[in-house]
């Protein structure tokens, strides 16, 4: 496994902070997978921008890992360091990172996606919206095709300013500024050439309402985007991989296994990255 962690300010000095991004990518080997080029995904945990959940970090690249998709774990900024074009920036930074270095993880360069949970889905989703706009380009000095994102992952993800958890838009956007608020409003900024989209949330979110994936499944539908939806009717926001795994050891049994049909989306996921990007 090619295990390495870059400081992407070095790189690309524009950037207002340090941000690390931390690769678990397979190698390649001789006797089966010489030369081999693989889809790629960076991680995005949740958190609120407040903080980043261990929760959904390595434990989500290592399933990704498992399928042989490189993965990366990308440290965006968070809390008082999230101001425009903070931590989106990053994101490109990354992408555009990943693409010129593709060789070194053998990484498809045309394969770069991104996974986001909770206030990471909102930033993987804005990710995706703006990974066609010059300004992003021109503040990390990098030519626009650099940037191109070519999938987008979203689980439980803040879409609109309007449902629900508040919180996440009201960071992003500068406490209520109206230019940023209606940027952040990611449904409100979907087109055609949003990238391919798999989405999963559930009806008993009571923080992250199921209206945000609906409304951005909407706008996707009447772009014609490409995208996948998956709406599980149990477990409450931030339950990750939904098993055992990311829990204490002290969690009910019995909440356990009613989660236990969400863990498929692991395997849908996979899916959808291997046969459509």
């Amino acid at each position: 496994m090619i295990n390495k962690r870059v400081n992407l300010k070095q790189l690309y000095p524009s950037l207002y902070y340090d941000v690390e991004l931390e690769s678990f990518c397979p190698d390649n080997y001789d006797e089966y997978s010489k030369d081999r080029k693989r889809k790629c995904l960076i991680v995005l945990p949740g958190g609120g921008y407040q903080f980043r959940s261990h929760r959904e970090e390595q434990v989500i690249a290592y399933q990704f890992l498992a399928a042989d998709i490189a993965t990366f774990v990308l440290d965006y900024s968070i809390a008082d360091k999230v101001k425009y074009p903070c931590p989106m920036a990053e994101v490109f930074a990354a992408i555009a990172y990943i693409r010129k270095n593709s060789d070194f993880y053998h990484v498809d360069p045309n394969k770069i996606s991104v996974i986001g949970f909770s206030a990471g889905g909102h930033l993987a989703a804005s990710t995706a919206a703006f990974c066609h706009t010059q300004e992003y380009a021109d503040f990390l000095g990098v030519k626009l095709q650099e940037i191109e994102l070519n999938g987008c992952i979203l689980a439980y993800a803040v879409i609109s300013s309007i449902f629900g958890e508040t919180t996440t838009i009201n960071t992003i956007t500068e406490k209520h500024n109206p230019k940023y608020e209606q940027l952040f409003s990611i449904d409100k900024q979907v087109t055609k050439d949003f990238p391919k989209t798999f989405i999963w949330h559930t009806t008993s979110d009571t923080c992250v309402p199921v209206e945000n994936s609906l409304c951005l499944a909407d706008a996707l539908a009447k772009n014609k985007v490409f995208f996948e939806l998956h709406i599980y009717p149990k477990a409450d926001h931030g339950i990750s991989i939904a098993d055992e795994t990311v829990y204490p050891d002290s969690m009910d049994k019995n909440y356990l296994k009613e989660m236990a049909y969400n863990t498929q989306w692991v395997k849908q996921a996979i899916h959808f990255i291997k046969e459509y990007i």
